[in-house]
């Protein structure tokens, strides 16, 4: 954030040094987003090497060798998927200054996401085909996955899901909600933070690596928009 610093006094000079300051903490923290992103990259090649190594593997291992290399390849996976999720971090909180924005029909956007993600007979949609709002495509489509994914992944088989969308002034709020079970109260200010993830949400078959919700918000605030997280009543 820049403060005005027109004046001449003691507070202009306290402006400046705080608009100097900005610029010096904006630039380590572009430096440390270029920084994980060119490492998630150069990962990548490796990665998808020992992929298909763990698959030729899986195929050709004795038998009473097939459990451990399918437990290799699971792991090589989830290297994978962080990744994969590191990169797309570092993307959308790179491209913040740089992005640009477009007209979105938001309906078939959603359904686009809902189809992509099979979650289409889980999910309940209410967007008026009408509505339209200002956003980069991508950006939008990856932030709207991940919180659908998020949602099936909490919420319970049988739990429903919606996503609604409407006008309110100038602005288009889209809410994501479930019936799942939350998050503790003191966690909810922290959700979005890269790599936090609630107690409940650490063991490998529910908890990712604490990037979905960061990617998330990098997504929405590079659109030019603001995310809040909160729990519902009762559930």
């Amino acid at each position: 954030t820049r403060v005005p610093a027109r004046r001449r006094d003691e507070l202009g000079k306290l402006g400046e040094s705080v608009n100097r300051m900005a610029v010096r903490l904006e630039t380590h923290m572009t430096g440390q987003k270029r920084f994980l992103g060119d490492v998630a990259h150069e990962l990548c090649s490796p990665l998808a090497r020992l992929q298909m190594a763990t698959g030729i593997l899986t195929d050709r291992a004795p038998a009473e060798l097939r459990e451990t290399v399918a437990d290799v390849r699971d792991e090589v996976q989830q290297m994978s998927t962080l990744v994969n999720e590191l990169l797309a971090f570092t993307k959308a909180g790179l491209q913040r200054r740089e992005v640009a924005l477009a007209r979105i029909e938001l309906r078939p956007l959603v359904s686009e996401v809902l189809a992509r993600e099979a979650a289409s007979g889980r999910v309940t949609l209410d967007i008026p085909g009408d509505l339209h709002g200002l956003a980069a495509t991508e950006l939008l489509a990856r932030a709207l996955a991940n919180l659908v994914r998020n949602a099936v992944r909490y919420a319970g088989e049988t739990a429903p899901i919606a996503v609604r969308a409407r006008r309110e002034g100038s602005r288009v709020i889209i809410a994501v909600d479930d019936e799942g079970p939350g998050v503790p109260p003191e966690a909810l200010d922290r959700l979005g933070e890269p790599f936090f993830r609630p107690e409940a949400a650490r063991t490998r078959e529910l908890g990712g690596a604490g990037l979905g919700l960061a990617i998330v918000r990098s997504a929405i605030a590079a659109c030019g928009g603001e995310v809040r997280l909160a729990n519902r009543t009762p559930r």
